[in-house]
């Protein structure tokens, strides 16, 4: 599904920010990418649907990305940023969520199907002709969520999705996220929602994987989780 070769990245200013990044991740598995601040989790994730292209290869479903396939890969790879405003700039959530639909150019009647579909898998469809900016935060996460699976992805990309999220509004997010049955690829200092969401965790620590193992191996190893900076 998702094969990550030998991936490097530097900042602008020469900064290295990946270095030697190995993985392959399994159609349906859920993965949890962890790691300190500054440890290469978010620039890890832009590199998975081309938002972000560095040294060696990501490929999905054997196709590797680069300038020509780059569209197409979106399609299959769905992000969703932390700030969920980054996402949301239409006029109401359900033109927001059907913005992707139809930059593909998909049918009217198609659009329309899949705008409802995602709307109801995050439980938002009565937020439909709302206007962004009167959702609660937990509301515009759903709904960022949302835009991106109207595109019907066969992996989910999630940077921090719980992050300032209050108690109830990070239960009701796992609970939709749990439910989804797509590839989840999600970095997050949220170990609870990992435990509860992730089978698998990779840590990245300066840029480099230091772990890859089941979660529940890593979160027990409180040495590991103390040296990367995780507790």
């Amino acid at each position: 599904m998702l094969d990550v070769r030998d991936l490097g990245y530097s900042y602008p200013d020469g900064t290295p920010a990946l270095a030697g990044i190995s993985l392959r991740i399994a159609a349906g598995e859920r993965v949890a990418i962890l790691g300190a601040n500054g440890a290469g989790k978010s620039t890890l994730l832009l590199h998975l649907n081309g938002l972000l292209s560095g040294s060696g290869s990501v490929s999905v479903d054997g196709v590797r990305v680069a300038a020509a396939t780059v569209a197409g890969i979106r399609q299959r790879v769905g992000f969703v940023f932390q700030d969920p405003d980054d996402q949301l700039f239409c006029s109401s959530v359900g033109e927001d969520v059907a913005f992707g639909p139809r930059q593909a150019r998909l049918p009217e009647a198609e659009v329309r199907e899949r705008t409802a579909e995602a709307l109801a898998t995050m439980g938002i469809s009565d937020l439909a002709h709302r206007h962004p900016h009167q959702l609660s935060l937990g509301q515009k996460k759903r709904a960022a969520i949302a835009t991106a699976l109207a595109m019907r992805p066969a992996v989910l990309v999630l940077d921090e999705p719980s992050a300032s999220l209050d108690p109830r509004m990070r239960r009701e997010l796992i609970a939709y996220l749990a439910a989804l049955s797509c590839t989840l690829v999600v970095a997050s200092h949220d170990l609870a929602l990992v435990r509860e969401l992730c089978g698998r965790a990779v840590i990245l620590d300066a840029g480099r994987i230091a772990a890859d193992a089941p979660t529940q191996a890593i979160l027990a190893d409180a040495a590991l989780l103390a040296r990367t900076g995780l507790v």
